[in-house]
């Protein structure tokens, strides 16, 4: 191991030990994966709670509008008196004191408009599931992108410690140097100048490592001091279609980069909720405005009614009461709105106008998407690219700075020689860093928009293979 990977080591331990202790042992909780991260989020998001009680909420209007179709029970009861005796169609003589008790059941046999009421108030809550899964979709990408912020601020944090540890060698290195007389003392001024610098990195950075860690917190709904060991992320593993080496080598070519894009966009179109969401939106306004056309059909509703005498007074006429007599009555009844003043044709035509809209907002949406999709893939596409060359940057950075150090103690470079391969080197390790969290971060974003999670679906591989062989043009 060379002492730049032994200084590189211990700086990550130093670092992980600081971040370990910022917070009260109360607060830990010990390794947390990637997908366990998601699903604290799927489970406790707030937002995602609320859209989800949201969710049941609506539910219940699909209910309402059901409930129309279903029968109508009633009980009641009734105390009368009057001057003199009535007589009732339903129930005959009526004494001049009554007590009754009884129950009425009504249903709607057929109502057309009751029908297409409730088929589009389905359609709508199917629209609502719609766009609760959007909402969730929303989620996972909010813990996403905060866990691999997470992991950016640490490894950052990591590479300025190195600086620190890298610094403070230069210090006493040069002290020593002054002390002998090799150097003058304007050269350790310069080194301690430069450890103060990187020392205040230091501070500004766990600043950030804070709040990346405090907004992960926050979308998980865990309390806000939490620390976590994150598992790590790598492209090979967590690349999606760029973990395949046959992707990887196709997408120095414009053309099969542009066919990975079209790929992405089929699949984005077909998965979209926010499209599926209007789709069942279109199809409900759609069943209003057929309901409208169907305004003159007839509506039939039945009704029972029977109720008891438990008291009356008696019949002069006969000294008779009618304790116990039962009254009944039954009907059905056609309703035949021949003239409604022309509510119904406005709302037919009202339909008619928020259906065409509702299909034009549908196309410019999946316009929209499949811009939203190129660009996001193009991003993610650049940013996978940038890697490889930020690899071979921090390479030549270390090799160089190796050089520059042996020189250095060699008495061939000077001090600012070694000063600036050592920042040389810090950009370029940071330069990777960000690389690589930036390809993961923009792949996520691309993930969002397509609405395809491959670490979330049991066909990622062969969602990959699939690819494969479009750019292979088998």
């Amino acid at each position: 191991m060379t002492s730049i990977q032994q200084t590189r080591t211990m700086s990550m331990l130093i670092m992980a030990l600081a971040c370990s202790l910022s917070a009260p042992a109360h607060a830990q909780c010990g390794e947390l994966t990637w997908i366990e991260a998601i699903n604290q989020g799927l489970e406790a998001n707030q937002a995602l709670v609320a859209a989800r009680q949201s969710l049941d909420a609506q539910q219940k209007d699909l209910a309402i509008a059901r409930s129309t179709m279903l029968p109508d029970l009633f009980f009641l009861g009734q105390g009368q008196a009057s001057k003199e005796t009535t007589f009732s169609s339903s129930g005959g003589v009526i004494p001049k004191q009554t007590v009754l008790a009884g129950g009425q059941i009504s249903e709607t046999l057929y109502n057309q408009s009751f029908i297409d009421s409730l088929g589009g108030q389905k359609h709508l809550y199917a629209s609502q599931q719609e766009t609760f899964e959007d909402t969730r979709n929303q989620t996972i990408a909010e813990v996403g992108q905060s866990y691999v912020g997470v992991l950016l601020a640490a490894a950052l944090m990591g590479l300025q410690y190195e600086n620190v540890t890298l610094s403070q060698q230069s210090l006493d290195l040069t002290e020593a140097q002054e002390q002998s007389g090799e150097v003058p003392y304007s050269n350790v001024l310069r080194t301690k100048s430069q450890l103060y610098g990187a020392q205040q990195q230091v501070v500004a950075q766990k600043s950030n490592l804070l709040q990346s860690r405090f907004q992960f917190n926050q979308v998980r709904n865990r309390p806000a001091e939490e620390t976590c060991e994150l598992e790590a992320l790598n492209v090979e593993q967590d690349g999606f279609v760029f973990s395949s080496g046959v992707v990887a080598e196709a997408l120095a070519d414009d053309t099969k980069a542009s066919l990975l894009r079209d790929y992405l966009v089929t699949l984005g179109l077909d998965r979209s909720r926010s499209l599926k969401s209007l789709d069942a939106e279109i199809l409900a306004e759609r069943r209003t405005m057929k309901s409208g056309k169907r305004w003159l059909i007839p509506s039939l509703d039945a009704t029972f009614y029977v109720a008891s005498f438990l008291k009356t007074s008696e019949d002069p006429s006969s000294g008779e009461t009618r304790d116990g007599d039962f009254i009944w009555q039954g009907a059905l009844t056609l309703n035949w709105n021949v003239l409604d003043g022309g509510a119904f044709i406005a709302k037919m035509n009202q339909s008619k106008a928020e259906y065409w809209s509702l299909s034009s907002h549908r196309n410019n949406l999946a316009t929209a998407l499949e811009e939203n999709i190129r660009g996001t893939a193009a991003m993610a596409i650049a940013a996978f690219e940038r890697i490889g060359l930020a690899v071979l940057q921090a390479e030549t950075a270390e090799e160089n700075f190796a050089l520059v150090r042996e020189a250095y103690l060699d008495g061939d470079s000077t001090l600012l020689d070694l000063i600036d391969a050592q920042d040389q080197l810090i950009s370029a390790n940071t330069s990777e860093r960000q690389a690589l969290y930036q390809f993961l971060s923009d792949l996520l974003t691309l993930e969002q928009s397509i609405a395809y999670f491959p670490f979330l679906e049991p066909d990622a591989g062969a969602r990959v293979r699939e690819v494969e062989s479009k750019l292979q043009g088998r």
